[in-house]
């Protein structure tokens, strides 16, 4: 895994984001803290699955209900539509 500067990774965005697209992931630091990932998008959706999927196995051994990740974006975009009209 790649590591660049803010100021390293400005000059190489296209060589970053190619990187991603061949789902080799870059970390990018500001003051030798890690801020930000670029990984591909697919790799991130599988990773939103993984953890959605964890998350219910986890709810269910507690003994919730949870609902689904697409009942869930659908009832915060009402959520969303809703407040913006208040």
């Amino acid at each position: 895994m790649a590591t660049y500067t803010i100021t390293e990774a400005r000059p190489k965005l296209g060589d970053i984001v190619r990187r991603a697209a061949a789902h080799q992931q870059t970390v990018i630091t500001d003051h030798d803290r890690p801020i930000a990932l670029v990984v591909n998008f697919s790799d991130w959706e599988d990773m939103e699955d993984t953890i959605a999927a964890l998350r219910n196995q986890l709810a269910r051994a507690q003994g919730v209900q949870p609902i689904g990740h697409e009942e869930a974006k659908r009832l915060l975009r009402e959520a969303a539509v809703k407040a913006a009209g208040q």
